[in-house]
């Protein structure tokens, strides 16, 4: 029995988002139109409906273009970037479960529930980067950041349809920079962003946010100790100038065009940077030259420690590694490389990757 005369006092006041980190509402809002939702079909053909009938009605799909009928088959999380309906998502987002051919069927969700049939213009298995094309104008859109200038402890919030749940924004700050190799995902080309932002399966695809609601990276992968894949604070996001790179290529060509100059390396120990006076920056010893490329004719050689590009340095082989893979076939590039105790450089063209790799 309710007691008589008793009230509760409600304060309808919105909180003062102006206040410095009372609110983040307003550049979300921005930014989220943007960000989409991906599923993945086969198309069921009609004797595998009859064999299964009373088994997979509930999970079958009805193409509203087509009239198909579509097994969903995958889920994750885009980004549309630009206003003409280029969105970018991970490649293993579109791939079939063989993970050796794209989904038949790519179906591209926004936030006012309006689906479009994507077009899959390329994947990118090196750096697991896709591009989609839906067909509508002035369509909402996301900036890309320079995701050179990001710096750990950098605030950052990762948006996608996280389990199915629906559209989900979580926050963290930037963990760590230049993950790769054992702390990577095992792909060719990797330059990870490190977030402990929650995501999971489903977020692979969607964007990782800045501050300013730039889009600083692509969140991939995590790392999780739980058999469900569930979130434990090891995210990891393609960065947003890779992402230029690749998408770019990928939007006009339909693949991905790699420079190369024929030469492998090893980081040098703190020990030996040290008696060279290059403790403060990353520094390679080159331990692999192949004849006849542009390394090669530019007169690097095995033992050679290499310090800088084109005058500027870098952290580690990754880092020169995948800047050398950006440059298109017939730049010329400069190293800064140190022989037998001496100060050189030399100037070396680059050649396309994919002519050397057949």
């Amino acid at each position: 029995m309710a007691l008589a005369g008793v009230s509760f006092e409600t304060d309808v006041r919105p909180i003062n988002r102006t206040a410095p980190g009372a609110s983040y509402a307003d550049m979300l809002a921005r930014i989220m139109p943007a960000v989409v939702s991906i599923r993945t079909a086969e198309v069921v053909p009609q004797s595998v409906l009859n064999r299964y009938r009373g088994r997979i009605e509930d999970k079958v799909l009805t193409d509203a273009q087509t009239g198909e009928k579509l097994l969903p088959t995958g889920l994750g999380s885009g980004t549309i970037v630009h206003p003409d309906g280029y969105v970018i998502t991970n490649r293993h987002v579109v791939m079939k479960q063989d993970r050796n051919t794209v989904s038949e069927t790519v179906i591209v969700q926004l936030q006012d529930r309006r689906e479009f049939r994507a077009k899959v213009l390329g994947v990118d298995a090196g750096s697991d980067i896709a591009v989609l094309k839906i067909e509508g104008r002035n369509l909402p859109y996301a900036k890309f950041a320079d995701s050179d200038k990001a710096r750990v402890g950098d605030v950052v919030f990762a948006i996608g349809n996280p389990l199915d749940v629906g559209m989900t924004v979580t926050s963290g700050i930037v963990s760590a920079l230049g993950r790769a190799g054992k702390q990577g995902m095992g792909m060719a080309f990797e330059d990870f962003i490190q977030t402990d932002a929650a995501i999971n399966p489903g977020n692979s695809g969607g964007p990782l946010i800045d501050f300013e609601g730039r889009l600083l990276g692509m969140n991939t992968a995590i790392r999780t100790a739980s058999e469900r894949g569930g979130n434990i604070g090891l995210g990891y996001s393609i960065p947003a100038n890779l992402i230029v790179s690749v998408a770019t290529d990928l939007a006009n060509s339909g693949k991905v065009i790699r420079g190369l100059i024929g030469l492998q390396g090893d980081d040098l120990s703190l020990a030996e940077a040290t008696k060279l006076s290059l403790a403060k920056s990353g520094a390679v010893r080159v331990s692999v030259i192949t004849d006849g490329l542009p390394a090669a004719k530019a007169g690097l050689r095995i033992g050679d420690i290499i310090v800088a590009l084109d005058g500027k340095p870098f952290e580690n082989w990754n880092e020169l590694r995948l800047a050398i893979s950006r440059r298109k076939p017939g730049e010329v590039l400069t190293l800064n490389f140190i022989r037998e105790g001496r100060g050189s450089i030399t100037r070396v063209t680059v050649a396309d990757r994919a002519l050397i790799e057949r």
